[in-house]
């Protein structure tokens, strides 16, 4: 940024000069560069306000302190920039005398008297209009200063404010994740402690299949982000394992259409907690019940449907306290903020639907 403006100062200052100049007028080198004193100064008070005075201010919220600072540095520059512009006028004229035939004419010193006071007229006049418009020029140098850097600090400032939400996201899933493990580990102990109340074989086999869901939430739960269709082993491995515990009046439905090179990234556990939820709510005494999981992909989404009976918990019972599904909110959010639909409620079946669909990221 700092070249690309020190460059538009330079050419500023080497063409400025050039839109004075009137075609067929003539001019010369030593013209030239007194032309482009003003420009020169513009440059100088720019790079004076950008460098340091509006920085300075903008540190120290010193705005009066600028303006102040800026009427002094304006009022030299024109005081100065006034004396210059008499140079610059009487060398002007010197070098059109140079190049005007001088005509021999009668009344010769009543001619220069006339000619000497209209010349004194024009040069009050040029002063006052050239110290006017420099001030302008001064003016918007500032201008353009202070533009450029308060855009500069604004754009600062939102690539900060970015980088902060970023950064607080990134710490709040670490954390959502951090609690799933404890919350699905405590939902999946429960059941195989009713399970050893049934069967010592069936609970060793559960206690393995634990051991490898454990290996998967230990190790790829610290991912961001983990490949689809280990997301789906996992889901099947722990249907699985709860189908251990259920009662022949438990009807299990899985449908997971997920190829198994599948390079599809998903957020890791993200559909667990409404499985846990399926199981836990779905099913009831000697009841027929029902729990469906389907997990696709198709047309760029990843869906997950769910379907349970409808069993409400009593009021005795709070394990969990709704947990699971505030942080499937929460991660919902975080990861995928407005790209996601979450569909949940009793419908008119009598059946409590639960459907996700999130976008598919490879």
């Amino acid at each position: 940024m700092n070249k690309k403006i020190i460059a538009a100062n330079i050419a500023f200052a080497l063409l400025f000069p050039l839109m004075f100049i009137r075609p067929g007028e003539e001019s010369s080198l030593t013209i030239y560069l007194m032309k482009c004193v003003v420009p020169l100064m513009m440059v100088l008070v720019f790079c004076l306000n950008y460098y340091k005075l509006i920085p300075r201010a903008m540190k120290r919220a010193g705005r009066h302190n600028l303006v102040l600072s800026n009427a002094i540095l304006v009022m030299l520059c024109c005081t100065m920039l006034a004396g210059w512009h008499r140079l610059e006028f009487i060398q002007y004229h010197k070098e059109k005398a140079k190049t005007e035939q001088v005509a021999a004419v009668q009344n010769d010193g009543k001619d220069n008297k006339e000619n000497g006071g209209k010349t004194g007229k024009d040069r009050r006049h040029f002063w006052l209009y050239a110290a006017f418009f420099d001030g302008l020029n001064l003016i918007f140098a500032i201008f353009v200063a202070y533009s450029i850097r308060s855009s500069e600090q604004i754009n600062n400032l939102k690539k900060l404010q970015q980088e902060a939400e970023v950064a607080r996201q990134q710490a709040e899933l670490k954390s959502l994740r951090n609690q799933i493990s404890p919350h699905f580990l405590l939902n999946t102990l429960n059941n195989i402690y009713a399970l050893a109340a049934i069967s010592a074989e069936r609970t060793q086999g559960a206690v393995m299949q634990l051991s490898r869901l454990l290996r998967h939430t230990l190790y790829d739960n610290q991912s961001e982000m983990v490949t689809l269709s280990s997301e789906a082993d996992f889901i099947t491995s722990y249907i699985d394992l709860m189908k251990l515990r259920l009662a022949a009046n438990v009807r299990i439905e899985t449908s997971i259409d997920i190829a198994q090179n599948s390079r599809t990234m998903v957020a890791p556990l993200l559909f667990i907690s409404l499985i846990e939820n399926a199981f836990k709510h779905g099913v009831a005494g000697t009841a027929s019940c029902i729990i469906s999981v389907s997990l696709h992909e198709g047309n760029g989404s990843i869906v997950c449907d769910i379907i349970n009976s409808n069993h409400p918990k009593q009021s005795s019972d709070r394990s969990g306290h709704g947990i699971g599904l505030n942080l499937v909110r929460q991660r919902l959010e975080t990861i995928y903020p407005g790209q996601y639909e979450w569909i949940k409620g009793v419908e008119a079946d009598g059946l409590y639907h639960s459907k996700i669909t999130i976008p598919a990221v490879s």
